[in-house]
């Protein structure tokens, strides 16, 4: 068994996404009928796009199509000029050197400029007529090459793509006619905050209809059954599953990754290159973004926008610009429905929770549990009494946390949370010894009644 899991963390086992991949067939069959299809793929980081376009791209193959894969490429503050069709086309040179190079012909100098191999550049104009006669040929050179051959053509990452990238690929999507080809787009979702480049592209190319935007959701808890069935290439208890999907929230890279770190024994459930990746966008944050956000791994799923002021102490204009660059960055969301604030994956808010110091997550704690004794309106009333005994339990504060506990016990046992109750007595019992005696005398006897349910 071990030997399958060393070598893999990927599913060999391609999980969902049928209808997804059911519009990816739909379009190949409409371009071998010589109708140019384009499609647009959003999601999240570890969603799995490129899993998706992977699977598509064999099954394209498969059916004698051809297939070109380029990506954009992060550098500094822009991508790389054309990279991805720079790759692309390269990778069409080398499946088809013939049809390339005819439907070249005559134009190489100009066509050189996304593609070197042709030949040298021409010194022409650098204005936009310029570029709008590069962008006609690069039409013109797909048409041409897709006259004869089905030909999909995938690029990546369009949230690190360059200005000149987007406008080529705005280009094509508008003028591509003719032609046996696909043209798949991938970008994460979560990287497209506000101010994005990228945004306004996407806000237009939604409204051309010839286009198809496909928005891929996490999985559900079928689907990551299946998907560590494969990786681990047996069966799992199904208490691992439900533990992995609640700590992936279905994103498919984290549940590879929880799959693995698991079946290897990692104690804290997270590898150390998968923390590192989790805290990368953190860390990329303004310090008191980053403090915000430490302060809300440490409130719960859910902290309401008044807790954390009282618990941040900053102005309220500091606050909101804070929360407002988490917000972007897609580390943070508004909660539904209410007037707070959450981690957009419960992994990340675990990362975030793991690299506070000892001291300082006390310390968190006890600002939580002393706001909330402040003003217990808060949180709702059907939390407080649990949430104030949570905060003090981690604040270690035994001669607090005790009397909380036993409070909040009581209160579980009166909603029928008996499994709740339960592991608050647990608690309870824990705290008994290191709570002074002054604590302990003023707390009345527990009975069996209150204990044990009816």
């Amino acid at each position: 068994m071990l030997g399958p899991v060393e070598t893999r963390s990927v599913s060999p086992v391609f999980v969902g996404r049928a209808e997804e991949l059911g519009t990816l067939h739909d379009a190949l069959v409409r371009a071998r009928e010589g109708e140019p299809q384009a499609l647009l793929i959003g999601g999240e980081a570890g969603v799995g796009k490129t899993r998706l376009v992977e699977e598509f791209a064999a099954a394209a193959r498969h059916r004698g199509a051809v297939v070109a894969l380029g990506g954009c490429v992060e550098i500094g503050a822009d991508g790389l000029p054309f990279a991805p069709f720079s790759t692309a086309l390269r990778s069409l040179r080398r499946e088809l050197p013939g049809e390339l190079a005819a439907a070249a012909a005559g134009q190489e100098e100009e066509l050189a400029r996304l593609l070197p191999e042709l030949g040298e550049s021409k010194a022409g104009r650098h204005d936009e007529d310029g570029m709008a006669r590069l962008f006609e040929l690069t039409a013109r050179l797909l048409e041409r090459v897709a006259a004869e051959h089905t030909v999909v053509l995938a690029l990546e990452d369009l949230h690190w793509a360059d200005a000149s990238t987007r406008h080529l690929l705005s280009y094509l999507f508008r003028t591509l006619r003719t032609g046996r080809l696909v043209v798949v787009a991938t970008y994460r979702s979560d990287d497209i905050h506000r101010r994005h480049p990228l945004r306004p592209l996407l806000a237009e190319l939604d409204r051309l209809r010839t286009i198809r935007r496909l928005e891929l959701a996490r999985f559900n808890r079928d689907e990551v059954g299946r998907q560590v069935a494969g990786i681990l290439a047996h069966e799992p208890e199904p208490d691992r599953i439900d533990a992995i999907f609640e700590r992936s929230d279905g994103n498919a890279f984290f549940v590879e990754e929880l799959a693995v770190a698991a079946h290897e024994g990692c104690r804290a459930g997270l590898t150390d290159s998968l923390r590192d990746l989790l805290l990368v966008r953190v860390e990329g944050l303004p310090e008191t973004a980053q403090q915000i956000a430490r302060i809300v791994a440490e409130g719960g799923s859910t902290v309401e926008y008044r807790l954390l002021a009282a618990v941040a102490r900053l102005a309220e204009d500091d606050l909101i610009e804070a929360l407002r660059a988490a917000v972007n960055a897609s580390i943070l969301a508004p909660a539904p429905g209410g007037d707070g604030y959450r981690f957009r994956h419960s992994l990340v808010r675990e990362a975030v929770g793991d690299d506070l110091l000892p001291g300082e997550r006390s310390r968190l704690n006890r600002r939580y549990a002393e706001a909330l004794e402040t003003d217990p309106a808060l949180v709702p009333a059907d939390q407080r009494a649990t949430r104030l005994a949570s905060y003090w339990y981690h604040a270690h504060d035994a001669a607090k946390a005790l009397p909380a506990v036993l409070e909040a016990s009581v209160e579980a046992r009166r909603r029928h949370a008996y499994s709740e109750q339960l592991r608050l007595l647990e608690r309870a019992m824990e705290l008994w010894d290191t709570a002074p005696d002054a604590v302990r005398r003023t707390l009345r006897p527990v009975d069996d009644a209150e204990v044990y349910p009816p």
